[in-house]
């Protein structure tokens, strides 16, 4: 028995030590197919802002782009789109039969590039190729993740591996504004599970980290109603002895009172909302767009009869979002009963949205552990090497919907949160080579290299 297990540990190094040159091999092909992908300008044709009919499209091209690749990969490749134009790329290297099934997951779509004329690295969609870095919107988020797990199923096919588990990698659309039902959801309807999946995710701020969890994200408004007048009047409305409220009400005095009182929600949170694998504070209330005014005269010779704020909420993995919201609620509730206005007139709160939490726990546990043992393996003696931290994402992302029906999902890939979506977006090269790595050692380690 020991030999035979010395014999079958030989056979898996000499695997992972003839992928890992294939993937050194393929680094200048890697590198020149990831400048291609970020010139085609797949933005989401549903971001706000966008036109869809001059924008839908481009989504498709990259998936087909990185269909050809997992086709020369020997993969089984489906494309569809649920709109026109809205290609998803899934290709499926079958196992020859006892391993666990393992998912590569990455979506194509980018958020708009924002002003050009910021971009001191040029063209927002250059794909440009310096020493060490490939520029360009989508370079981080999430273009360079989708290349490396490419590739890494490439070089197991230059290597000559086979594996007993299914191997399913996919390309799909609508994940930055949760269009899942075009992307992501629609391959688990079509079948597509397995036993965990990946999802290739910019890990930075920290860099090529494992990430297990992700908060939830609500977004809502509240609208605060007024009364106008001339603003003139504002002393009369405001001073004592003056008419007050039977003069006129200014809806953005009363919308300050609920903007501090969530404020103070929010500074709350940072003590009664936290999570071992997020920093402290990292739950918040964040006012991200305010509107205001007398209607249909944006002048400030009214009274304002309105005051809209939007707002973006980040809870913990483990929260309920119908308690948050029900907090949410209380705060503002609360300090509309301490005003005489806000009492007769309570501000309106509307629910937009809520993108789940990923929290899967324990079902994530060997998917966790095996991504960090093949990171170690991959990274060597590079700048990324030793244990890679395990710590919580930022933002939120495709894993909720796989691990919520069912396929135990986590996040690891090259890429920085802080340059995604921001002026002159890059990719470390040696970062995506060595998450290249890391996937293809998981791809070994949980599938299980065939000896048929």
């Amino acid at each position: 028995m020991t030999r035979e297990l010395s014999d079958t540990t030989r056979a898996v190094a000499a695997d992972r030590k003839a992928v890992f040159a294939a993937v050194d091999a393929l680094r200048d092909d890697m590198t020149s197919v990831l400048s291609d992908v970020i010139s085609i300008p797949s933005v989401n044709p549903k971001y706000p802002g966008q036109s869809y009919d001059d924008v839908v499209g481009s989504e498709g091209r990259v998936s087909d782009l990185l269909g050809e690749i997992y086709q020369d990969a020997g993969a089984e490749v489906e494309k569809w789109a649920v709109e026109p134009g809205r290609t998803n790329a899934v290709g499926t290297i079958s196992g020859t039969g006892g391993g666990k099934s393992l998912i590569f997951n990455g979506h194509v779509d980018v958020v708009p590039p924002g002003n050009a004329d910021r971009w001191t690295s040029g063209d927002p969609f250059s794909g440009r190729i310096d020493d060490d870095r490939v520029w360009g919107r989508g370079a981080s988020d999430m273009k360079a993740g989708l290349v490396a797990q490419a590739f890494a199923v490439k070089a197991l096919a230059r290597a000559g591996v086979r594996l007993q588990g299914d191997l399913i990698i996919e390309a799909v659309v609508g994940e930055e504004v949760m269009d899942h039902e075009c992307g992501v959801s629609s391959t688990l309807e079509r079948g597509y599970r397995a036993d965990a999946a990946v999802v290739a995710e910019p890990s930075g701020p920290t860099t090529l980290g494992v990430i297990p969890v992700t908060p939830g994200l609500l977004w809502f408004s509240v609208t605060i109603g007024g009364k106008t007048t001339h603003s003139s009047m504002r002393g009369q409305t405001i001073r004592a002895g003056g008419g007050g409220s039977s003069v006129g009400v200014n809806a953005i005095d009363k919308g300050m009172l609920v903007f501090q009182a969530l404020q103070r929600l929010e500074e709350e949170w940072a003590f009664t909302k936290t999570h071992p694998l997020f920093a402290p504070g990292h739950f918040t209330i964040h006012p991200g767009v305010v509107t205001g005014g007398p209607h249909g005269v944006l002048v400030p010779f009214f009274l304002s009869e309105y005051m809209t704020i939007e707002y973006c909420v980040w809870y913990p993995p483990q929260d309920d979002p119908e308690n948050v919201k029900r907090e949410i609620e209380a705060q503002i509730d609360a300090i509309a009963r301490t005003d005489g206005w806000l009492r007769e007139h309570p501000p309106v709160v509307e629910w937009k949205l809520n993108w789940p939490a990923n929290n899967p726990g324990e079902a994530a546990a060997d998917i966790t552990a095996a991504v960090s043992a093949a990171h170690v393996a991959a990274a060597g003696n590079t700048p990324y090497a030793g244990p890679a931290t395990v710590a919580g994402f930022c933002a939120v992302e495709d894993c909720s919907f796989l691990t919520n029906a069912g396929v135990p999902a986590i996040s690891y890939g090259p890429g920085d949160l802080r340059v995604s979506h921001a002026d002159d977006e890059y990719c470390l090269i040696d970062e995506v080579h060595t998450a290249a790595k890391t996937y293809a050692a998981l791809a070994l380690d949980w599938c299980s290299p065939s000896t048929v």
